[in-house]
């Protein structure tokens, strides 16, 4: 019984958490909507969320020892708004995600923007600090790449086009950018 309890008050978390930052999250994406998703508690896994389509499954036990994970909830939550069909640009997927929880402020001391020499394209937080660095230059950016996404238009051409040179340019500008050598 007590299991059960712990499920459903971290599923009533997570629900609170979708009607709270959802809208946040979404005009982040640039979506007009806030769709439904459902949410799913797994007692153990070997991760701590996942998503799959519009339903986002947590895991009790990561929530147990991290209960103020908000940022691990957004990350999903913005999979499930973007819900974007298979690609070969999961880094992207990934790197937007992580930079949505970080723009919301729940970055946590365990997952950060950061920048790692060669690891822009790498998914996840050294995404999400290029694509910050990226969003720095040219406002929207981040917002038009998760409407690509999420529309099955996103091809690398993309970057050219909404930031006016290739993602290998974007790269090295990136990674000569001198803000780096100062540890941000």
């Amino acid at each position: 019984m007590k299991r059960r309890r712990a499920a459903e008050d971290l599923r009533a978390w997570a629900e609170e958490l979708y009607a709270r930052h959802g809208p946040d999250v979404a005009r982040l994406l640039g979506s007009d909507e806030l769709p439904p998703i459902r949410i799913e508690v797994v007692r153990r896994g070997p991760w701590a969320a996942s998503t799959d389509g519009r339903t986002v499954t947590l895991n009790a036990d990561w929530f147990g020892s991290h209960p103020d994970d908000v940022g691990g909830c957004l990350h999903e939550f913005t999979h499930a708004i973007m819900h974007a069909p298979q690609n070969d640009a999961s880094w992207l997927t990934e790197g937007i995600a992580d930079h949505v929880r970080d723009v919301l402020g729940f970055d946590a001391a365990w997952t950060f923007a950061h920048h790692e020499p060669g690891k822009a394209t790498s998914g996840y937080q050294t995404t999400a600090h290029f694509l910050s660095w990226l969003e720095s230059r040219r406002p929207g950016v981040v917002r038009e790449l998760a409407r690509r996404l999420a529309s099955g238009q996103y091809d690398r051409s993309a970057f050219e086009q909404i930031c006016g040179a290739t993602l290998e340019d974007l790269e090295m500008a990136y990674e000569a950018d001198p803000v780096h050598k100062a540890g941000s």
